[in-house]
């Protein structure tokens, strides 16, 4: 058992150089582990370039797998080799795998030290594996290859991205109805966002950390996407540029990956492969709105093409290009001013401010200030046409004697509405100053006893909450109490134009006077003197 090394649970096999020539010795493996391999054996010998009796090698390495056994190979004189190993590097110098190889008999074994320094004049410098080393030492394994170096592997970061926080594939799609009708109104194609809305939120990139590969070099982690954010005007950045948020209240989409948003909606037709629309801010329409359809907006609507016995709702204004036909159907009401090439067959066409088209024709008209049939025909034809200061027309009535109903001045509602604001306000008025009592008992009562028990406390603020709602109620009526009177002041002044001819068939209605034209009258004023309606020159 002369040079048998203790701590090799495997097969191996040793070299001797006596002084009659080279011996090849094979040691069978211990407890079942692995048996000499005759590749390892040839890799020895070509390597350190030892002439033998290769059949004899191959011979031995069998018997060895059970019996130890020695055998000559050559009558050379060989000089004999230490252990060593044999040493690859991976092509990224991310890893160092060894094989270590048996000494002849007699000769040096490794050191830690000496695998070590090895490593070193590979040019490691980063990630020797001191405790695999330790138990390659400990623990023989020849043949096998072992990691006694590895690199610290980069940290691969993330992609930055952006979440949006809105539809971004937005399908509109019609509702099925109960009865397997298809509803073609209430289509969502439209990403409607309020002034201050967090639109997108921007996650940055990460970029990973470097490694260091087994030669002390940095290894960089994969290249990570850098994005930002590709933004339309009313939109503005949160202070840590992490938000992107909507200046106005309107609508945002995403144009490849540009956000756009704007407080103003733009389509082409209102009809099926739109639905109903409503929206905070101001719409523009470049074609027709077709019958059964509804448009609403906060803010102004413009149609460029014909609106049909549809409904249109503007807070703000309204502009028609071509006009209303309104199939008996059609309902229009805008918060300031309306204008329309003409407006024909409506159910209701009213403004808070005025209206003006060129012909209004069997319609149902109303405004808050003053009507006018201007332009090429300048004709009001039946229906029924108010406004609270002044109508001006071309023409009223037709020659055919057709029903028409012309009205200035203020309904007799109106009036009723002033008596009913100012017994109200009146009321209210009360009820704040008992409440202001009420305030100023518990305010004194604290500044003696210093604070008020749970009861009183909860009256205060009860109290408190009343009066602020009560202020709110008062200045709305207020409010209205002021348009109306004014209105009423108006009213004063009111008067009807027609700088063509008013027809027999025509009703004039001053506030809750009323006359029939009985003659035809050319070029004049009906203004209200007294209780009687006159014809007076312009």
């Amino acid at each position: 058992d002369y040079g048998m090394i203790d701590n090799c649970r495997t097969g191996y096999f040793q070299f001797d150089a006596r002084q009659d020539g080279l011996y090849f010795k094979v040691f069978p493996p211990k407890d079942g582990n692995r048996p000499v391999s005759i590749d390892d054996v040839l890799y020895y010998i070509d390597k350190k370039k030892i002439n033998c009796d290769t059949v004899k090698l191959g011979q031995a390495v069998k018997t060895g797998c059970n019996t130890e056994t020695e055998v000559k190979v050559s009558d050379e004189i060989v000089h004999p080799y230490a252990e060593f190993g044999d040493y690859h590097m991976s092509a990224d110098c991310m890893r160092v795998e060894a094989v270590f190889y048996p000494p002849f008999v007699g000769a040096d074994m490794l050191t830690s030290g000496d695998i070590v320094k090895d490593l070193q004049y590979l040019g490691v410098k980063h990630g020797i594996d001191k405790s695999c080393i330790e138990q390659i030492l400990e623990n023989r394994e020849y043949g096998k290859a072992y990691n006694v170096a590895e690199g610290t592997a980069p940290r691969d970061g993330h992609d930055g991205y952006i979440e949006y926080k809105f539809n971004t594939e937005l399908k509109p799609r019609p509702k099925m109805n109960d009865d397997g009708t298809v509803d073609f109104h209430t289509l969502e194609n439209i990403n409607h966002i309020n002034k201050g809305d967090v639109v997108a939120v921007l996650h940055r990139e990460n970029r990973g950390d470097d490694g260091i590969d087994v030669l002390g070099r940095r290894v960089l982690p994969k290249k990570v996407n850098h994005v930002v954010f590709r933004y339309g005007k009313n939109l503005v950045q949160s202070d840590d540029g992490n938000e992107l948020i909507s200046q106005v209240s309107g609508h945002v989409v995403l144009e490849g990956d540009k956000i756009f948003v704007s407080n103003v909606l733009e389509l082409v037709n209102v009809d099926n492969s739109t639905g109903d629309i409503d929206y905070d801010g101001d719409v523009v329409i470049k074609g027709n709105v077709i019958a059964g359809f509804t448009v609403k907006a906060a803010g102004d609507i413009t149609v460029s093409g014909i609106v049909e016995g549809a409904t249109v709702i503007a807070g703000g204004s309204i502009t028609f290009n071509r006009g209303i036909q309104g199939m008996t159907k059609a309902v229009v009401k805008a918060g300031g001013n309306i204008v329309s090439k003409f407006i024909e067959s409506a159910e209701s066409v009213s403004a808070g401010g005025s209206i003006e088209a060129d012909s209004i024709l069997h319609s149902k008209v109303t405004a808050k200030e003053t009507i006018k049939a201007s332009g090429k025909n300048g004709l009001i034809i039946g229906g029924d046409v108010k406004a609270v200061y002044m109508i001006e027309a071309k023409t009223i009535g037709n020659a055919m004697g057709t029903n028409t109903t012309v009205g200035v001045g203020v309904d007799p509602a109106m009036k009723r509405r002033v008596d009913e604001l100012k017994n109200s306000l009146d009321k209210l008025g009360n009820n704040k100053i008992q409440l202001n009592q009420i305030l100023s008992v518990l305010r004194k009562k604290q500044e003696l006893e210093g604070s008020l028990d749970a009861e009183k406390h909860d009256l205060q603020t009860k109290t408190m909450r009343n009066l602020i709602m009560l202020e709110q109620e008062i200045t709305k009526q207020k409010k209205e109490l002021e348009e109306l009177r004014t209105q009423i002041g108006g009213e004063k002044r009111a008067c009807i134009k027609v700088y063509d001819a008013a027809y027999v068939g025509v009703k004039l209605v001053f506030g809750d006077q009323c006359m029939f034209v009985k003659q035809k009258y050319d070029y004049c004023q009906f203004i209200k003197e007294g209780a009687d309606i006159k014809c007076a020159a312009i």
